[in-house]
């Protein structure tokens, strides 16, 4: 027997969060010859530097978009039940697609008030769909070395950039315990590329300093990536690593990310602003925005996505 029809919503999503979406933003974000050398210095300045992506999906993710933000979360069906089974061979890919949606392009696409979806509405839909995907048998895990090598076709360099993607709902999360997962999985990808290639991290030599400094993302951050033509793979690779390694002691010492309390609606202890003024008020939201948000919490509405984003 069948089970039990879909919710008219879940039916109104589906014609929206389709296969053909998720194909379109992973092949939008990775342009990339699947079997050749990746030009990292390109794609460290495709994400941290410029923005030729936001064009290319921002009108067919704004539907999409839109359309979850106008339920709530709770009203939300499970979002993997919209991928393919975990042993199909379109399920990296699609899972990668739906995952870019939720937790990368609202921050690339929102503006103003907007930006509160991306911190406290995406943000729950993508790490709930990280950690579906991350419970799986490591054989069906959408984010394997071995699915997207053997299964794929994939070179290492690829694997990279893709593996980049698969982990940022971690570490984006203000949960400790996801943030655990997001130095397992750095670790798993500084040990398949030291094994693929023989070399070894560097920053390893530094690992209990970078685990302990709480002031190294925003320093790290606005020193921006590793550029010019000197930029390898590896180089790359150990960089992200760092990157990815340095939001954890934020996590750690506050049990958040004190820069997102104003487009959050939150209100900052006096060790979280003290510690901001020391960072120059590093990735905080500007204040209109932040006293409109604290407007819609105290009211216990939200003000329609597209309010401050042009389309």
């Amino acid at each position: 027997m069948g089970g039990a029809p879909p919710s008219p919503l879940e039916s109104s999503l589906r014609k929206l969060l389709t296969p053909e979406l998720f194909s379109h933003l992973v092949t939008n974000r990775l342009p990339y010859p699947p079997q050749s050398p990746i030009n990292f210095s390109h794609f460290a300045n495709t994400i941290f530097l410029t923005d030729p992506y936001s064009p290319l999906v921002s009108p067919q993710a704004w539907p999409a978009l839109l359309a979850l933000s106008q339920h709530p979360l709770a009203s939300i069906p499970d979002l993997a039940t919209f991928l393919p089974p975990p042993s199909s061979p379109s399920y990296p890919t699609q899972t990668l697609g739906l995952l870019l949606l939720l937790d990368h392009i609202p921050r690339l696409l929102f503006r103003g008030i907007d930006q509160r979806y991306t911190y406290s509405f995406f943000s729950h839909l993508s790490q709930s769909l990280a950690l579906s995907w991350h419970s799986l048998p490591s054989h069906l895990r959408p984010d394997s070395h071995a699915r997207w090598k053997h299964e794929q076709n994939v070179a290492l360099d690829y694997w990279i950039a893709v593996r980049f993607w698969f982990a940022t709902p971690f570490v984006h999360s203000e949960k400790p315990e996801l943030q655990e997962i997001a130095i397992t999985l750095t670790e798993e990808t500084r040990a398949t590329v030291e094994k693929e290639t023989g070399s070894a991290d560097p920053y390893r030599q530094e690992r209990d300093e970078i685990l302990g400094d709480s002031y190294a993302f925003p320093r790290v951050y606005n020193a921006g990536p590793p550029r010019g033509d000197q930029v390898t793979r590896e180089s790359f690779t150990w960089w992200m690593g760092m990157l990815f390694d340095v939001h954890k002691p934020i996590v750690d010492r506050f049990g958040r990310y004190p820069y997102l309390n104003g487009i959050t609606g939150r209100d900052a202890n006096e060790g979280e602003e003290k510690w901001l003024e020391e960072i120059n008020h590093f990735a905080e939201a500007d204040e209109e925005s932040v006293r409109r948000v604290r407007e819609d919490v105290k009211a216990g509405r939200w003000s329609p996505l597209g309010t401050d984003t042009p389309r």
